[in-house]
């Protein structure tokens, strides 16, 4: 490991294809101090988490009483997907019949390469799975057509996290999804927003907003990754008032501590901290290109978010260069097989800091040649 690079905060190894975010708000970092004393943490948060909850939904374009929050957007998936699939199964008898018969009751409809536990953990459980196209030969788009299809097949819940992951692309834009919204009211459109802000409003509208205008919309996000702050653990989700009333039930209050309501309402209030974190994050990834670059054997494909996903050209070496990542200190994300479908030759990269992005590059010099 180079000498000029401070490794006295890196934990071993670097997560340089698994962690979330690089840089946190610095106003956030600001409330740690601001809770330094001995007595600053001995209160209970307010339970309603009413603040946090007040400027997610002046950002979001709904009322208070239709934002839910957790402890990350993974307990979330856990807990609000099956809850959704359980419900609109047992809303009608011949969901009922399907599902017994064939588990086509309330299937998930996907593309082919997204956030794996979704599909993997619906299979695994037993629930149909519509894999929609999504291929490297056209750089990972995803054919509103396609998608179409598989909504025509029958109700169930469509599953699109926008950007994508671990592709990085933008799928789908508000003017190929809403129709889709007023054509389907009986499919549930779950729109993952974890990676949006990573890319401009100007360069892609959000579709969070439509949620306050379809109830069969659902968003998700999170402030994991652009805010840079996974340890402080707030997910959330922007869902019809019924609903989250129904999760609430479910769950114990004061999920959301003092602390890390404080940091994610500074955060959402600093109003410089994501145009930094996009010029850092688009040069960072412009770097891992032109590093790449130097190597014939792989392809970078396009991506708005923290990270790359790159392909080997001359066969299935994600593995093998994984693992001489690994033994230099680097982690990097490889992808478990989903049906029919291998990923022997893709892995994902996520930028870090520029020495972390330095040294990365470095180790992949190595083990590529």
């Amino acid at each position: 490991m180079p000498t000029n690079v401070d490794t006295s905060s890196w934990s071993m190894p670097i997560n340089l294809g698994l962690n979330d975010g690089t840089y946190c708000s610095q106003a956030a970092i600001d409330v740690l101090q601001e809770h330094s004393s001995r007595t600053s943490l001995r209160n209970y948060s307010n339970s309603e988490n009413s603040e946090l909850k007040a400027l997610i939904a002046q950002e979001c374009g709904c009322s208070p009483d239709m934002v839910y929050l957790h402890n990350g957007s993974g307990p979330i998936l856990k807990q609000v997907l099956p809850h959704i699939i359980r419900s609109e199964i047992k809303s009608k008898a011949s969901r009922i019949v399907k599902h017994l018969i064939s588990k086509q009751g309330y299937p998930i409809i996907t593309p082919v390469l997204t956030y794996g536990k979704v599909p993997l953990k619906a299979i695994k459980s037993g629930l149909t799975v519509r894999l929609v196209p999504l291929l490297p030969d056209n750089d990972y788009t995803l054919d509103i057509v396609e998608l179409e299809a598989a909504i025509k097949k029958g109700d169930g819940l469509v599953y699109i996290a926008n950007p994508n992951n671990p592709t990085g692309n933008v799928l789908v834009t508000r003017e190929q999804m809403e129709p889709l919204f007023k054509r389907y009211p009986n499919t549930t459109f779950w729109m993952d927003e974890a990676y949006v802000q990573y890319v401009s409003e100007q360069d892609h509208p959000r579709l969070v907003d439509f949620v306050a205008k379809y109830p069969n919309v659902v968003c998700t996000r999170t402030f994991s990754f652009a805010f840079g702050m996974a340890a402080v653990r707030i997910g959330y989700i922007i869902c019809r008032a019924d609903l989250v009333a129904e999760l609430e039930g479910q769950v114990t209050d004061y999920r959301i501590p003092l602390l890390s309501e404080r940091m994610g309402v500074t955060a959402l209030k600093d109003g410089q901290h994501l145009a930094d974190v996009r010029e850092r994050t688009d040069a960072a990834r412009a770097y891992f290109g032109e590093r790449m670059a130097a190597h014939p054997s792989l392809k970078v494909f396009p991506s708005v978010a923290n990270f790359v996903l790159v392909q080997t050209k001359d066969g299935d070496k994600a593995k093998a260069i994984s693992a001489g990542m690994l033994e230099r200190g680097v982690k990097i994300k490889t992808f478990a097989p989903l049906k029919e479908h291998t990923f022997g030759d893709i892995f994902r990269i996520t930028v870090g800091t520029p020495e972390e992005n330095e040294y990365c590059m470095d180790m992949l010099d190595e083990v590529m040649a």
